[in-house]
């Protein structure tokens, strides 16, 4: 691997993941409640002048900053699934260090 390469690797020793993970944990739970606060009062219900041009407004807003495929929403949708996806990256990492580190404890423990 190139130095220029090197750039894009995160180096973990196993004692740094479950620290880790948690952070991520928590983004994701934070994320969680703002997503859920954010789909009940991100609407715009009502025109705010209850005419048809900020009726109009409002449901393209609604629609624009919520529903949209690139909408604001939708990309914290997608951040949150990726956070998510580190984290179960780094539990699953987790898992096989200390499934490793039990298997070779065991294996040791009958040698000694």
């Amino acid at each position: 691997m190139s130095t220029s390469e090197q750039h894009d690797v995160l180096r973990l020793q196993p004692h740094m993941i479950p620290a880790i993970r948690k952070a991520f944990a928590s983004a994701v739970a934070e994320l969680n409640s703002a997503l859920l606060k954010l789909r009940q009062e991100g609407n715009l219900v009502q025109p705010w002048l209850g005419d048809e041009v900020s009726a109009e407004v409002a449901a393209h807003y609604s629609k624009r900053a919520m529903d949209d495929p690139d909408s604001s929403y939708q990309s914290l949708q997608q951040y949150r699934a990726e956070l998510t996806h580190i984290h179960d990256t780094l539990q699953q990492m987790e898992d096989d260090y200390r499934r490793a580190e039990g298997d070779n404890a065991a294996r040791w423990g009958r040698k000694a």
